[in-house]
């Protein structure tokens, strides 16, 4: 039975993220400014490019918002399809762009594309769908769970050689998640486990700059000129912040000293510009947006939409607590961008579509077109 405050909690949901874009919009204008100046002589660059790519995302969660959310799962082959073909292409000679020794974009009319924000939804759908509709055959091994997975893992292991490890064991764990929701036994799980960890092992010791990365975490003071300058300067900014900061605008280390000041290192600007009040405000807000979402999946009926719900949560709350992980060095350095407040085009505009996304999973509970088959029973799942 669903509680009165339930009802709310979409308009709740709505409210959340438009706070967590107004602080993103406010500190990637100040986390940027001076590189902006410097680099294309406009201190406003990355602000209007952030707020264009927000318009775009809110357009993109109006037609996810409309589109009725079922039609998703009869072209879930489709998307994963386009998904791979597009991550194909980024590793094409003249198509792909490559930046920081990454191929990871795709360089459109002047617009620069990341697929693999795209891949992430893409493979949570899949993967949505075929638990959906084999739920019967969810706790063999081999039907159940390594046929959808293998499938699945193709344009996660493009993104693998671009090169990028952080995106795939996000989207691993997402599609962990999804099973060990659907009921899959845990014993399958733990097999899925113990098969992934040879591979994670494996691109790390082939590259010389993920094993620097996982030394300097170790030890961020063994090479403090080198691999431990981003994390060294990212603590740096942070414990300048204290409590209230040295206020906003004022920050030192976004002159050059922190690299991806206002990307994959920003909350570190918050950090030193709002202090512990600041990011713990911003961490507060994201908990309540994932409490929110976990609210609203839990009055999901559906499978399949209950299984996307769960992912796009399990997706943004992974992707939240590593970017934070990584700025405080609780973590390994890896690119990821935090949610709604780091500067990224893709990852904005998939992040606001996935949000319409769930939003049109909770509205049309009510006028499902389903098959009994994919019912969830609230005496089968796991949350």
């Amino acid at each position: 039975m669903t509680r009165w405050y339930d009802r709310l909690m979409p308009e709740l949901f709505i409210a959340i993220v438009l706070m967590l874009l107004a602080y993103g919009v406010l500190m990637t204008y100040s986390s940027s400014v001076f590189y902006a100046q410097d680099v294309f002589h406009n201190r406003l660059y990355f602000f209007k490019r952030e707020l264009l790519w927000i318009a775009v995302g809110m357009a993109a969660a109006i037609v996810t918002g409309l589109v009725h959310y079922q039609r998703l799962q009869r072209l879930s082959w489709l998307l994963l399809i386009v998904a791979t073909l597009l991550l194909s292409l980024v590793l094409v000679p003249g198509i792909g762009r490559t930046v920081n020794h990454a191929t990871r974009w795709i360089s459109v009319g002047g617009l620069t594309i990341q697929p693999s924000e795209f891949a992430k939804y893409a493979v949570i759908i899949f993967v949505a769908d075929r638990l959906a509709r084999q739920r019967r055959h969810v706790e063999r091994f081999v039907r159940g769970v390594c046929v959808p997975l293998l499938i699945s893992m193709v344009p996660v292991s493009l993104i693998s050689i671009e090169p990028d490890l952080g995106t795939p064991i996000v989207i691993g764990l997402t599609v962990l998640v999804l099973f060990y929701v659907a009921g899959t036994r845990l014993w399958n799980l733990v097999a899925l486990v113990l098969l992934g960890i040879p591979f994670v092992v494996y691109e790390i010791i082939t590259s010389p700059a993920r094993i620097d990365r996982v030394l300097t975490f170790l030890n961020p003071d063994a090479d403090p000129h080198r691999t431990g300058f981003q994390i060294r300067q990212s603590l740096i900014a942070i414990g300048s912040g204290r409590i209230n900061g040295v206020g906003l605008g004022m920050s030192v280390q976004k002159k050059h000293y922190l690299p991806e000041a206002h990307t994959d290192f920003i909350f570190a600007i918050v950090g030193e510009e709002l202090g512990f009040a600041g990011a713990a405000t911003l961490i507060v807000l994201f908990m309540a947006l994932f409490y929110v979402m976990h609210r609203l999946t839990r009055q999901i009926e559906d499978m399949f939409g209950h299984l996307v719900a769960t992912g796009i949560l399990t997706l943004l709350s992974l992707q939240c607590v590593i970017n934070i992980g990584v700025v405080t060095g609780c973590l390994p350095t890896k690119g990821i961008a935090l949610p709604f407040i780091s500067y990224g085009g893709s990852s904005m505009v998939m992040t606001l579509a996935a949000c319409g996304l769930l939003l049109n999973i909770v509205y049309n509970q009510r006028h499902l077109r389903h098959e009994p088959a994919q019912m969830r029973g609230r005496e089968t799942t796991l949350i």
